[in-house]
């Protein structure tokens, strides 16, 4: 297939070559913060602490993995013809020339194999974490290639995106240990990882069943809430009881996983008071995006941002207690909402609802 060159700046003028704003919006830059506070999270439980360099070591590969695995989304799905002709991705690089879709997957596929190489030092070359640093690579890889064509398209990213806990964990030097019977781990840090990385789990299938399929909805690809009975008709968003059902205990769960790392990690009354709080919010925003309503792909993107947000920042709450208190917690999430909202303005000139 032929693919744009060239994007028409005005009638006079025309570039070829992408600039460095062109390449992070097509990394997605802006949402970097879902991985770069996991990564955080794992190494500061780690080592008791965020003043530490493996947590900033673990940081900088949060990043890394973030733009080369979503850049590599972006760049497949245009190549193979999703969303190639959808108006909501209009404004991508790809889409309107800026950056040649097989030069993009080329330069993302290079990005993927440094994120794989600095993990492998970073981590000291630790064995358990090499194996886990291979099944992210390895399964992210799978979901940009075969993503939107897979029914199951949960599985791979769930995969992926819940092992950077342990492998930020297991690679800043965090120890677990097996034992024969339940919960078949000595520990509490170990416990508090393995009840991480299931929350993880919950979450990106949430992120991925629910909210990926409610932002395409009305796209022509493979959509789980679809065969739940969520449909749009006649600009009006329906979903089913079903659905609804689903969505609000997939959450649900991931929520019982928080309260558990509280509880292994010895928390205090603050600590279940502020989770109950994000429970709240979590659930309040559910109920926004599966209800009854006029259908506005714009404002739905927004309350996305907002269940992210929280839901990514809620495993950094219930870590607290495990990673020096609140202030270290309070630091974590008040410097990723800095980055999202300067990046965001930066490369899409709004502040909080991105443009994905």
């Amino acid at each position: 297939p032929s693919y744009p060159r060239k994007w028409e700046i005005s009638p006079v003028i025309s570039r070829t070559m992408p600039n460095l704003k062109d390449w992070l919006q097509l990394f997605r830059s802006h949402t970097s913060p879902l991985e770069m506070t996991i990564t955080i999270s794992g190494a500061a439980l780690a080592v008791g602490t965020i003043w530490d360099v493996k947590v900033l070591y673990f940081l900088i590969f949060g990043w890394l993995y973030h733009n080369a695995g979503y850049g590599h989304n972006s760049a497949e799905d245009y190549i193979q013809g999703f969303d190639k002709d959808d108006p909501n991705k209009s404004h991508h690089p790809i889409h309107r020339g800026a950056i040649d879709p097989l030069v993009g997957r080329g330069a993302c596929i290079l990005m993927v194999m440094m994120s794989f190489i600095y993990g492998l030092f970073i981590s000291s070359f630790d064995p358990a974490a090499i194996t886990i640093l291979m099944l992210l690579t390895i399964f992210g890889f799978i979901y940009n290639i075969r993503g939107k064509k897979m029914g199951g398209k949960f599985i791979p990213i769930a995969i992926a995106h819940s092992l950077l806990f342990p492998f930020s964990y297991l690679g800043s030097g965090g120890e677990i240990v097996f034992r024969e019977t339940f919960p078949f781990i000595t520990g509490i840090p170990g416990a508090i990882m393995a009840a991480g990385a299931f929350y993880l789990i919950f979450q990106i299938i949430y992120q991925i069943m629910i909210e990926g399929d409610l932002k395409d909805i009305d796209m022509n690809e493979a959509s789980f809430l679809r065969s739940l009975g969520v449909s749009v008709v006649k600009g009006e968003f329906r979903a089913s009881i079903l659905a609804r059902s689903f969505s609000i205990s997939i959450k649900t769960i991931s929520i019982m996983f928080l309260f558990s790392i509280i509880y292994l990690g010895r928390g205090a009354a603050w600590n279940y008071l502020a989770m109950l709080i994000f429970s709240l919010a979590m659930m309040t925003q559910d109920n926004r995006m599966m209800c009854r309503r006029d259908w506005n792909h714009s404002s739905c993107l927004k309350d996305m941002a907002i269940m992210e947000v929280i839901s990514t920042f809620a495993l950094v709450l219930a870590l607290a207690p495990m990673i020096g208190g609140w202030r270290p917690a309070l630091i974590i999430m008040i410097s990723n909402i800095v980055y999202f909202i300067i990046m965001n303005r930066y490369l899409w000139g709004t502040l909080m609802k991105p443009r994905v």
